[in-house]
């Protein structure tokens, strides 16, 4: 006995298989990252101390590491590199720190409340670790 599908039952099922028959959409492409949240000079003003740890010393004239206090007004400060030198740097609004005098060159990050970097000549380079500790 061959029994016959109603017609609109025969297009349901075709339009069925033919969904089945067709490829999978792509994956949606993944959301690019939000940006880092800008800081103003406010945030980042303030007195950070901590200290330094020296990583690299190819000559006698490497200052001794040692504590750190960085005093941050409208994000620049100087870095006591010896007892006569400070390097200027400043702290943009990602962040981000750079500075440098002569072949004395300064790089790092302020995330929250902490200013981490190096500090370098081509004999002597430091990393350092602050710590906001007032405005």
């Amino acid at each position: 006995m061959i029994r016959f599908l109603r017609p609109g039952l025969v297009g349901a099922v075709c339009g069925l298989v033919a969904a089945c028959a067709q490829p999978a959409p792509p994956p949606p492409s993944p959301a690019a990252p939000a940006p880092a949240p800008k800081l103003a000079p406010d945030q980042i003003d303030g007195v950070y101390r901590g200290t330094s740890t020296r990583f690299r010393a190819d000559s006698r004239a490497c200052p001794s590491p040692g504590l750190v206090v960085l005093r941050v007004v409208n994000g620049e400060f100087q870095y006591r590199w010896n007892g006569r030198t400070l390097v200027d740097a400043s702290i943009g609004p990602d962040g981000l720190l750079q500075g440098g005098l002569g072949d004395i060159v300064i790089e790092g990050k302020l995330t929250g409340h902490r200013i981490e970097g190096d500090i370098s000549t081509a004999n002597c380079a430091y990393h350092f670790r602050t710590v906001k500790r007032s405005h």
